[in-house]
This record gives structure tokens, C-alpha cells and sequence, in this order.
């Protein structure tokens, strides 16, 4: 493929899951770190947000679901997974002359994690709920509304 360039990368099937962002969404890529992620995540939840979705694509997937587990014990939050797929096509052009244009097609993973602190608006009957962990499993952190909670009810 060394005489070959990557000129257009479309996307197939699977538009839903490649619309443009919306204010509580959060998308995760392979590069980026978990505790940014996880800080930008607990930001919109202290700025008022109700429910987040995590967005991830191929190997971005095992990221995703460890920020939502480590975001799960900071906080009571209901989880639903959602899995899918979606068709890429990359086309490609030839360097030099005489050689023909190369189209290829790739399926790639994609899941969303959607994490709500209320069970309002989410499934509980959907196989990929979650409901919120017991509140001894959780480790909230030093200064969380939860932990000075914990802290008071325990005396």
C-alpha cells in the first residue's frame, strides 16, 4: 500500500452512532486519558446534567467501559449499554500512473454507554442496563457530596 494515499474515508451504516455531538456526550478516542475523560464526565454532571453518554469506536471500547465503572463508583449513576457497528470505506489513490483506485470496507465496533443518575428516561427492562452499584462499593473521593454523606450517616 506504500504506492497508495488515503484520500477519502467514508462512513457507511451506522450514521446515528456518527452524528454530530451533543452537549452531554462525550466521545473517547485511543489517544486520549481516562482522567480527563473522567473529569470533563463529572463536570457535566456538577454543571446539572442528568444523563452523559459515552461514545467509543473500535479499540477505544475497553477505555470507555473503564471511565464509566470508575464514574459508577464516584457517584450512584444507572448504566445502558448499547453495542453496534459501523461500515467504513476508504478510498484510496494510487501515487502513480497506471494503477487503479483502491476502495476498502471495514466493519468497526462501536458501543455508547449512556450513565444517568435518575432511572427516568432509561430502559430498566434493556439487557445492557445496570442499576447503580450499593453505596458501601462506592469511593466517591476527598470533598464529594456523596462521601460527606456516607460520612454523616455512619455516625
Amino acid at each position: 500500500m506504500e504506492k497508495y494515499r488515503l484520500v477519502q474515508e467514508h462512513k457507511g451504516d451506522g450514521e446515528d452512532f456518527l452524528d454530530t455531538a451533543a452537549n452531554c456526550e462525550v466521545r473517547i478516542t485511543q489517544q486520549g486519558k481516562p482522567r480527563n475523560y473522567i473529569s470533563y464526565s463529572m463536570n457535566l454532571f456538577a454543571k446539572g446534567s442528568d444523563t452523559i453518554v459515552l461514545k467509543a469506536m473500535g479499540r477505544a471500547i475497553n477505555k470507555a467501559v473503564t471511565i464509566a465503572e470508575i464514574l459508577k463508583r464516584k457517584m450512584p449513576l444507572h448504566q445502558c449499554n448499547a453495542l453496534s457497528s459501523v461500515e467504513m470505506i476508504d478510498v484510496f489513490e494510487p501515487l502513480e500512473e497506471g494503477l487503479d483506485t483502491v476502495t476498502s470496507r471495514r466493519y468497526v465496533s462501536c458501543m455508547k454507554i449512556t450513565l444517568s443518575r435518575t432511572a427516568e428516561g432509561m430502559d430498566t427492562t434493556d439487557i445492557g442496563y445496570q442499576p447503580p452499584l450499593p453505596v458501601d462499593e462506592m469511593n466517591p473521593g476527598d470533598f464529594h457530596p456523596l462521601r460527606e454523606a456516607a460520612l454523616i450517616a455512619s455516625s
